[in-house]
């Protein structure tokens, strides 16, 4: 994160494990973006489809969750919207309603000052929303996985509350600072780019990887490959840790509705209870994420949606959006991070 953050905010992040932007949205575009959510059913939950396909996360939940999905995937299907349903009353993944204003505002204000490196790809948003009678999400990090396909150990994520999250309402975020723990996450864009790289059909005409191109049983292989199994036994360890001799050394911001935060998902990180009877936790995030030198080729659609079709350039302070996938062939080699 020290070549993506300039220094004094590096070392924010990196004791505290967020960055306080002292930016608040106005009350007009929180409740712009709370009433574009209003219209999704409850019950609408985007997680569950995560979990298809998807070895990462069922490695690490274990031997008898991954034979479930292998041998009986309508059950498991099942346990998973379950889970999440006791967790979010909704979850909505790649909407990019609201990504363009809000990146603008915080444009206006000033928002590049955080920035060493140039090019930072928004990929996607989210919305959750839970009310008091669901648990909160426990310790955990938003591990890579093959539906995103190119993640990095340094992503962005924007954090907006849409209600004070206080020690009166709960909710607040919990964040393990990266001085304390961290999980590597560029060792997975290494071991992609070296196994797939290696059969000309996986390859664009630019000789980048296009993850669209893999079929599904090369990803299966590679799921199944040493390397690619060292790092999930790697990730099990360190998640473990996490669990055993951290837990009460995450920190814990107050947020007020509409103040914006800056913090890695990749980080160790939970949520408080919320506490109010009276009206639901409501949050509005943003994911980023910057530029490797990996020949890569971003995926154009999440779960049918568009994703990673936002492009902040940090020098100029602007927001580019496009119809497709930014391509990655097209940023200058000097503007990307040394893998």
């Amino acid at each position: 994160m020290h070549n993506i953050l300039k220094e004094n905010y590096f070392n924010e992040y990196y004791s505290t494990g967020f960055v306080e932007t002292n930016t608040t949205l106005p009350n007009e575009l929180v409740d712009e973006i709370k009433q574009h959510y209003l219209a999704k059913a409850e019950g609408h939950n985007d997680f569950p489809k995560f979990f298809v396909n998807n070895e990462h996360q069922v490695y690490l939940e274990g031997q008898v969750l991954g034979f479930l999905f292998n041998t009986f995937p309508n059950i498991a299907k099942k346990m998973v919207k379950k889970l999440y349903d006791k967790t979010y009353k909704k979850a909505v993944y790649g909407e990019q309603a609201c990504i363009e204003k809000v990146l603008n505002y915080l444009l206006a204000n000033d928002f590049k000052r955080f920035f060493k490196t140039r090019y930072i790809v928004v990929s996607y948003d989210m919305y959750l929303r839970n009310d008091y009678e669901r648990s909160a999400a426990g310790i955990h990090t938003d591990l890579p996985n093959f539906h995103h396909f190119y993640e990095t150990e340094n992503d962005l994520t924007i954090y907006i509350p849409l209600v004070d999250l206080d020690n009166e309402n709960g909710g607040r975020i919990q964040v393990l600072p990266e001085n304390k723990l961290k999980l590597p996450g560029n060792i997975l864009l290494k071991l992609l780019s070296q196994y797939f790289s290696e059969d000309p059909n996986n390859l664009d005409k630019d000789g980048y990887i296009d993850p669209d191109k893999i079929p599904a049983e090369a990803v299966v292989a590679f799921a199944k490959s040493k390397p690619h199994q060292d790092l999930m036994n790697l990730y099990k360890s360190v998640i473990g840790l996490a669990n055993k001799h951290y837990a009460n050394e995450f920190l814990m911001p107050t947020e007020t509705k509409g103040k914006v935060l800056l913090w890695n998902n990749k980080n160790f990180h939970a949520a408080e209870r919320w506490k109010n009877k009276q009206i639901d936790r409501e949050v509005y995030i943003i994911r980023m994420f910057p530029i490797y030198d990996v020949n890569i080729k971003l995926k154009r659609n999440l779960h049918g949606n568009l994703f990673n079709n936002f492009l902040l350039d940090t020098e100029k302070g602007e927001i580019h959006r496009y119809d497709h996938q930014i391509d990655l062939s097209q940023i200058p080699a000097e503007a990307k991070l040394k893998l």
